[in-house]
């Protein structure tokens, strides 16, 4: 029987949560993180009511407020999607805390402030993992089983092992004193296609403070704007939490062999985020749990990743799409996003949006109009 752990690098949302279900099955695991203390970076995150299925439990410690209605925004049009299961705002430090916590009442042996530093290639083909102690600046040679790899958007594991870096988008956020008016369970989606080809937003953390936020492609420009988004709505920031964040390529491998040693890549490592919302943390959960599988039954990682790889190469087709949406573009999605489309996505949220896109081209027609309007608008063929 093979006792050698698995073992993660990366005490990430994903990392934690693959540690902790190869735990259950009774499979010795050990987490290495770079940090000591463990200590997450905090920020405010939006998530769907999927993250609890994904987790297997409810994220109490780590929820600020829920989110009844999204209302999207492009010039002087308004498209409010009542959903049918609130959002929920989470701190996504608190979140971790929480997940490491589960880990290691399931038994997870997590090894602070030593981090990855390569591979050593042994006898028979076979290949030991190369982590430095930090503090001692001593490196130990691992064996392990498996190598999961969820040390965040610039891998080390996958440096090592040749890959090109992800493309990647920058995320900013101020956080906000609002108006006591304010209705806290409203989240609002800006489009401003001539600023950015992703968008704005806010997201309520009570009746009285909020994220306010931009997804941009240049790191260097998305302070500027949002200064000034904030300054046009006389909202002045408190504090600021920046993240870089990858952008799913269906192309990328999320596995490697290192002699005898399979590598499996999940969350941030693996570039499991929906481009559409720029939003990874149920999608990285589902890796998780997938590598995990893989793992537990001896079967490939691919296979186990199809669900999660169907719905995140839907949402690259989209956001492909998108990018070429003008003003017009954006007004004509809302207005259909008015009627029975709308009405479609207050019931299926968007980390199940392959299972209803079907449907959602049957209730509304006029969407492949949509998207030939753009592509011809962008020069391009549909």
């Amino acid at each position: 029987m093979n006792e050698d752990p698995v073992v993660v690098i990366g005490a990430s949302a994903a990392g934690l949560y693959s540690a902790l279900q190869v735990a259950r099955a009774r499979i010795p695991v050990r987490v290495y993180e770079r940090s000591d203390p463990f200590a997450p970076t905090a920020r405010t995150l939006i998530v769907t009511p999927e993250v609890r299925q994904a987790l297997g439990f409810a994220p109490v410690r780590a929820t600020r407020n829920r989110v009844h209605t999204l209302e999207l925004r492009s010039g002087g049009r308004r498209a409010p999607i009542a959903l049918r299961e609130p959002d929920l705002i989470v701190e996504r430090a608190e979140l971790l805390c929480q997940l490491e916590q589960h880990a290691v009442d399931a038994g997870v042996e997590i090894v602070h402030g030593h981090e990855f530093v390569g591979f050593e290639s042994a006898a028979a083909g076979s290949a030991t993992v190369l982590v430095r102690e930090r503090a001692a600046e001593r490196t130990h040679a691992v064996t392990a089983r498996a190598l999961i790899a969820a040390d965040g958007v610039r891998s080390r594991v996958a440096r090592s092992l040749g890959l090109p870096p992800q493309p990647t988008v920058s995320v900013l956020q101020a956080r906000v004193e609002t108006p006591a008016v304010t209705d806290p369970g409203v989240g609002t989606v800006w489009f401003v296609p001539t600023e950015t080809p992703y968008f704005y937003w806010l997201c309520p953390e009570s009746d009285r403070t909020a994220a306010v936020g931009l997804v941009d492609a240049r790191p260097r420009d998305a302070k500027a704007k949002l200064d000034r988004f904030l300054a046009q709505r006389g909202w002045a920031p408190t504090e600021y939490q920046a993240a870089l964040v990858p952008l799913y390529t269906p192309s990328r491998p999320v596995t490697r062999r290192i002699g005898a040693l399979e590598v499996l890549f999940v969350g941030d490592a693996a570039g499991q985020v929906k481009v559409t919302t720029i939003g990874g943390t149920v999608s990285g959960l589902l890796g998780a749990q997938a590598a995990a599988r893989a793992i537990i039954g001896g079967r490939p990682y691919a296979r186990e990743l199809r669900g999660v790889e169907r719905e995140l190469r839907l949402h690259w087709y989209i956001r492909r799409l998108m990018h070429h949406f003008g003003d017009t573009e954006y007004d004509v999605l809302l207005q259909l996003l008015s009627g029975r489309l709308g009405r479609l996505l207050e019931v299926h949220n968007r980390d199940r949006l392959h299972s209803v896109f079907w449907s959602m081209l049957a209730v509304q027609p006029r969407l492949p109009l949509l998207v030939a309007q753009a592509l011809w608008r962008a020069g391009l063929q549909p």
